[in-house]
């Protein structure tokens, strides 16, 4: 992989952490438990902890995608960017473009 490539990815995992890092802070509030004192009728009050609930799931698999972005930035200092944790193949560009914080390749995942 060319220099340039890696700053470019580089550059793409960065933006993917600030944007990850922002979502997490808007969706706090949205997180928070549902209230019981609150004015809700049963059903209002079920769609609520719903909701809750998705927001939770995701807020979850994003902090799952951060770990494995700033895993990914790791990669690219220690010069094992782009390469298969398994196998050592080289990971498809396609595959980077699409995921950039991607560990293996489409054989091994």
């Amino acid at each position: 992989m060319s220099p340039n490539d890696l700053k470019r990815y580089q550059k793409k995992l960065e933006e993917l952490v600030s944007d990850i890092e922002s979502y997490l802070k808007k969706s706090k509030e949205s997180a928070a438990a549902v209230e019981p004192d609150k004015g809700l009728g049963r059903l209002s009050r079920m769609e609520a902890m719903q909701d809750q609930q998705m927001v939770l799931e995701l807020r979850r698999r994003k902090k799952r995608q951060l770990l494995d972005v700033k895993n990914a930035l790791k990669r690219i200092e220690q010069e094992v960017y782009g390469s298969c944790l398994f196998c050592a193949k080289t990971i498809s560009i396609d595959r980077l473009d699409a995921f950039p914080e991607v560990q293996t390749c489409v054989n091994c995942a």
